[in-house]
């Protein structure tokens, strides 16, 4: 059994594009597809990554996608064994070393994937899509409640945030507050950059970050998670009188879940088992009326 979180966001439209609508654009990919394999690759700046279409969806369903990050042949890995040292593995000129994720996207507005320690980000599908079909969508993460607690103590009292965030080719083409964080003396060059804001350490107790900017970097946390590979923002609890720390990419709305392997690629989950998980954790959500109470918007309102 494979250990997996199905980790939950909410898809929206971009402002100023067409309406995204998730069956439509499947089915349209999936007959490129079906009339030239290569449409499903897409490769820039080195980065490689493979889009199938399990189902499209249609009506209550959800559009199914598998993801795959695939590795070009200057990154392959190689083997090793204790006797022979290091070598090649085979592989034909059209075949890559990939990892994978799978996606369902509901109509209502809801997402999920299956999250393991070397997935593809959801990321990577909203890049595929503008990429290579002109299509645009916004995946935004989904907070649960003990985050929402500790951002209400903490409102007003931000001492840090530590940023991580990727190259601006995988961002919307609308930034935001991203273009204000960029630093100028870095340029478009650098596929990442790592930025600490704060008091310090040994800073006066009672400064906090101003209220402007941590509002903004809310917003970047809300509305630009595409870009981020890593956000912790640490404040002083009201509750508490502590600093406490949430950690926006990991303190998400998700279901730890133990999925079969496949026979033929052990460390690969079944896909009707993922997509099975996924369906049933999203339905339960919807019973138990979560998602109303872990939205984006809401995290911004609660915060």
């Amino acid at each position: 059994m494979l250990k997996r979180k199905l980790v939950f966001y909410r898809w929206t439209s971009v402002v100023g594009r067409d309406a995204f609508d998730p069956p439509a654009v499947a089915q349209r990919l999936a007959q490129e597809i079906a009339a030239d394999n290569s449409y499903q690759l897409v490769e820039k700046d080195g980065v490689i990554t493979a889009v199938e279409v399990v189902e499209p969806g249609g009506g209550r369903d959800p559009a199914k996608f598998r993801v795959l990050a695939l590795r070009s042949q200057e990154d392959r890995p190689f083997k090793w064994d204790p006797v022979g040292s290091i070598g090649p593995i085979s592989l034909l000129a059209n075949e890559y070393p990939a990892d994978a994720t799978h996606i369902a996207i509901w109509p209502d507005g809801y997402c999920a994937h299956d999250m393991g320690r070397y997935s593809p980000r959801v990321s990577r599908l909203a890049f595929f899509l503008r990429q290579k079909m002109r299509e645009y969508v916004q995946f935004d993460p989904l907070y649960d409640e003990e985050a929402f607690r500790k951002l209400k103590d903490m409102e007003g009292q931000f001492r840090s945030f530590d940023l991580a965030m990727t190259k601006p080719e995988y961002a919307s083409q609308d930034r935001g507050t991203f273009g204000n964080l960029w630093p100028a003396v870095v340029g478009e060059e650098l596929p990442s950059v790592r930025v600490s804001l704060g008091m310090g350490r040994y800073g006066p107790k009672d400064r906090y970050i101003d209220q402007h900017l941590e509002e903004e970097l809310l917003e970047l946390a809300a509305r630009a998670s595409d870009l981020l590979t890593g956000m912790v923002v640490r404040g002083r609890s009201r509750r508490t009188n502590r600093v406490e720390e949430v950690n926006l990419l990991t303190d998400r709305l998700n279901v730890e879940v133990e999925l079969p392997q496949r026979a033929d690629i052990p460390s690969a989950p079944r896909v009707e088992s993922v997509f099975f998980e996924l369906e049933q954790a999203y339905k339960d959500y919807k019973l138990r009326g979560v998602f109303e109470t872990t939205s984006t918007a809401e995290l911004m309102r609660k915060a």
